[in-house]
């Protein structure tokens, strides 16, 4: 039972009504309801600091809720001793998404036949064995494995790949150690690893001439070499069992072409935010060859913004590495320099789109960290009756001081929170409490995720009508749908077209959301706007829970005078909390962030509680 049930009906005396499938439900009475929200709400700021936070929505709950098992890959393989295998561990969830949970996982093996990174994945063969060992992973509360098996296939060569190169002065040239076994199988040694210590060095008459990072394989050109008289690259590599192996070597020319051009690739490419994308800087030389300078120590790369994004930088990229990191949505011009040449204006550009939508129960939202605001907005926030505005949660402004009604006890940039209203959590605006501004702007970003990956066109409301006895998700066929009086089961709910309204008044009493006893249900609503009028309510029974209601709305919502109101609204625009009315949920407006001078709230006496 939510807490607005039992409250009321532990407190105050109530009316009943009798929905259409003829259960009686607890009805209400406003002001009564309202009562005891604030009552409740007060007993919840003052409770366990948040320990029952929305599991769904972030910690390690989130990761756990809805796992219904792991699977190791490959499920089996053959390695010879000393050498690796490298085990993933991927989770799937009951929404049928899945996700690499291997640095997550602890990992064992049966035997000391084979060893396994706790953490990694990572498996190297250490005695030769009949019966495979047995590979675990553990995630969750969850376990799968694999079988191992350590052959006695010997070593036939180790080279040094490739075997011949040149490269200019301050070029690099990566080298390999491929070891080969006489079952056909190969193992890199390039690098140290869990099989062993790999070790580089040059050597020749031209030795100086070049060096070579002693652990990882990459030369690099000092001066040019006199012909036919080329650097040797020798490789070593002492394995964990055996003896000490000697590659054979491969030799490396220095050349004096000059760089004629830089190109980077990919020219285009698109990454959700929070991921990343590796970039290639290729020099185009005087004597018509290319070097690859992605991770040349004098390369420099830079990400600079394209127009005017909303949040600003949109993209990092690694000083020598040529990784670029989407960190907010917008477009980024990608570029190399090296050797006196950069690459071209919009000749790499990188776009960042909204996250992809974690896994979790069946139609989760990710809020990621906009789950502790209790209200956001773009531009503004207007105040009035502060004496009756209680907010249970952060406040957040983005790109603005523009607070209206409020008053503040300490000036920037250290304000806690206003004094105007009761806020139990932190407020922020863009110099207000402006130590926590950029974990703000990641909020926003979090937010229009949220709103984007939940909308008609990523998770799209079942085509039909809502029928039956407890409907599961449909779409309306009247036009600005009153949802008064109305039984609904889990599932997604959207108006009869894009741009309608959803209506909410109190003419047949409130909507009533039933989980049929799954804690773990999620209603989602979608239109353009949602309005409410005076009285018009929203009800929870058989388990549903405020923290799995969503309205995402393209425009507006007007939660109006006394409606109790229950789930987290993700409005694209403005949002206005009538006197009386009271949100379990969250309050968001300028989710869509395209359109900013839209991003107001305001909030004419109310209360927001997060769930």
């Amino acid at each position: 039972m939510n807490r607005f049930e039992s409250v009321t009906a532990g407190t105050a005396s109530h009316s009943t009504w009798l929905p259409n499938d003829g259960n009686q439900v607890a009805g209400y009475k406003p002001l009564r309801w309202l009562m005891a929200l604030l009552l409740v709400a007060f007993v919840a700021g003052c409770g366990n600091g948040g320990g029952g936070r929305d599991p769904i929505l972030g910690g390690s709950a989130s990761v756990l809720q809805g796992l219904v098992s792991i699977k190791v890959t490959p499920p089996t393989a053959s390695i010879p001793v000393s050498g690796t295998q490298k085990y993933t561990a991927t989770g799937t969830y009951n929404d049928g998404s899945s996700k690499d949970v291997t640095a997550s996982s602890i990992w064992t093996s049966s035997t000391a036949g084979a060893t396994v990174g706790p953490n990694t994945g990572l498996a190297t063969g250490v005695t030769a064995n009949v019966v495979p060992v047995v590979i675990t992973a553990a995630f969750g509360g969850k376990t799968a494995t694999a079988n191992l098996t350590v052959n006695a296939a010997t070593s036939v060569s180790f080279v040094v790949k490739p075997t011949t190169a040149s490269i200019p002065v301050s070029g690099t040239q990566q080298f390999n150690a491929i070891q080969t076994f006489s079952d056909g199988t190969t193992q890199d040694r390039t690098t140290t690893s869990a099989a062993g210590t790999a070790s580089w060095s040059t050597s020749g008459l031209s030795a100086a001439n070049a060096s070579v990072g002693a652990a990882t394989g990459l030369a690099l050109g000092v001066t040019v070499t006199p012909l036919g008289q080329p650097v040797v690259i020798n490789a070593a590599f002492t394995p964990l069992v055996g003896p000490v192996l000697i590659a054979t070597p491969a030799t490396l020319a220095v050349t004096n072409a000059t760089v004629v051009s830089i190109q980077v690739t990919p020219a285009l490419a698109s990454i959700a935010k929070g991921t990343n994308q590796n970039y290639q800087a290729t020099a185009i030389l005087s004597d018509g060859t290319t070097n690859n300078v992605t991770a040349n120590p004098l390369t420099t790369w830079t990400a600079t913004d394209v127009g005017a994004p909303l949040i600003s930088p949109v993209a990092s990229v690694g000083l020598h590495t040529g990784v670029a990191a989407g960190l907010n949505l917008g477009q980024s011009d990608i570029r190399a320099a090296f050797g006196g040449k950069t690459s071209p204006a919009g000749g790499a550009i990188l776009t960042v789109t909204a996250a992809a939508p974690g896994p979790g129960p069946a139609g989760l939202v990710d809020l990621g960290t906009a789950s502790t605001y209790g209200i956001m907005a773009t531009t503004a926030m207007t105040l009035s009756n502060p004496a009756t505005s209680h907010i249970y949660g952060d406040v957040g402004l983005l790109t603005t001081d523009a607070f209206t009604g409020f008053s503040f006890d300490v000036a920037p940039p250290t304000l806690i929170s206003p004094i105007s209203i009761f806020v139990t959590g932190q407020t922020t605006s863009l110099t207000y409490n402006s130590n926590n501004h950029g974990a703000m702007v990641t909020a926003f970003n979090d937010l229009n995720a949220a709103w984007v990956n939940n909308s008609p066109t990523i998770k799209p409301a079942p085509a039909t009508p809502p029928t039956g006895a407890l409907p599961a998700g449909g779409t309306f066929t009247a036009a600005n749908q009153d949802l008064t009086g109305m039984l609904l089961g889990p599932g997604i709910y959207a108006s009869s077209i894009p741009t309608d309204t959803l209506a909410l008044s109190n003419g047949k009493g409130p909507l009533v959301l039933d989980a049929g006893g799954n804690a773990n249900a999620v209603f989602i609503f979608q239109a353009s706007d949602i309005t409410t009028t005076s009285g018009g309510s929203v009800i929870l029974r058989n388990g549903a829970q405020s923290k799995n209601v969503y309205w995402v709305l393209a425009k507006t919502a007007t939660i109006g005078l006394g409606s109790v109101f229950q789930g987290t609204i993700l409005a694209g625009n403005v949002v206005t909390l009538d006197l009386g009315a009271s949100v379990e949920g969250r309050v968001l407006a300028g989710a869509g962030l395209a359109v900013p001078a839209d991003g107001a709230l305001t909030i004419n006496g109310g209360v927001v509680t997060v769930p």
